[in-house]
């Protein structure tokens, strides 16, 4: 089936954030697309307009937009679809931008498609330390992966016009996944990072670290600057998954305690060898998907 993508779309960002200000400016910057401004923040709204990020300040009711991209806290925007979803006009393509999808995915699949609504849920693998509207950049998403999680239900044009644009703004690949495995690897790929940063820094030689410190120790307590507000609230919402996985890392670390306990030497070189195979193939397969991807780039631009 052929499917033709929309020209100059009228789009509302709702969530002004880190993400939400950088899908505004990315919009602007790289498309003929109008994008407007929707934030509980009167002033960065404001700012948005003073600096050409958006064209205008919309909601979510007032029935003029193409789509509509949710870049809140999943807890607010699944209240939000909830409240304003009766008013949206049908036809409308609503995109969240949520760290977790879960049960949500499909239970918003079936209760927009019920009003003509094309709901489909989204991933953008992209951040900064930094958080919040004046941290946002039209560069944030060069190359990042999207992770994109159709169900039963999910309008295909929909999906094909919001891949569309991820490339126009400069996502690189386009991940599937369905909304429960999408939330098991976030455990493992961001949340552990995150508790792990978190402990980490808990510890007295942090007082002296800066002065004794690497590549490997920025890398290890980069993430330990998150807010605990939104944070707490993700760890919570996707509490068996990433309880699996922080038991897991609870369980290889202890080989590694027994093995200095025990000052078994032998067994030292075993556990570090074997996470040095792991990781090796993961950079080997890792070089093969972007060879493949430049590849297809390629071809693409010869077509």
């Amino acid at each position: 089936m052929q499917i033709t993508q929309p020209q100059n779309m009228r789009i509302l960002v709702v969530g002004m954030g880190l993400i939400g200000g950088s899908l505004c400016k990315a919009i602007q910057q790289s498309t003929s697309h109008k994008v407007y401004g929707c934030d509980v923040q009167q002033q960065v709204l404001q700012d948005a307009l003073a600096d050409g990020t958006i064209k205008g300040i919309g909601s979510m009711t007032d029935g003029s937009y193409d789509m509509i991209l949710l870049c809140l806290h999943q807890r607010i925007a699944i209240s939000m679809i909830y409240e304003a979803l009766p008013r949206i006009p049908k036809g409308t393509i609503l995109v969240d931008t949520c760290g977790l999808k879960g049960r949500m995915v499909r239970d918003l699949t079936y209760r927009c498609s019920k009003v003509g609504v094309r709901y489909v849920g989204t991933h953008p693998m992209a951040g900064r330390e930094k958080s919040g509207y004046y941290a946002s950049i039209p560069d944030l998403f060069q190359n990042a992966n999207l992770i994109v999680t159709p169900v039963d239900g999910t309008d295909e044009a929909a999906l094909e016009t919001i891949k569309t644009l991820a490339k126009q703004i400069g996502f690189g690949p386009i991940v599937t996944a369905t909304p429960m495995w999408h939330d098991n690897m976030i455990a493992y790929t961001s949340q552990l990072a995150h508790v792990v940063s978190s402990a980490y820094v808990k510890d007295f030689c942090m007082d002296d670290a800066l002065s004794f410190s690497g590549g490997s120790f920025q890398d290890m307590t980069r993430v330990a600057t998150m807010d605990e507000t939104m944070w707490a609230a993700l760890f919570l919402d996707n509490r068996d998954n990433l309880l699996y996985h922080l038991d897991l890392l609870i369980e290889n670390l202890t080989d590694y305690r027994d093995a200095l306990k025990q000052r078994d030497e032998e067994r030292l070189q075993y556990l570090i060898a074997e996470g040095r195979q792991i990781q090796e193939e993961n950079v080997r397969k890792r070089g093969e998907i972007q060879e493949m991807a430049q590849a297809k780039q390629t071809e693409e631009g010869f077509a």
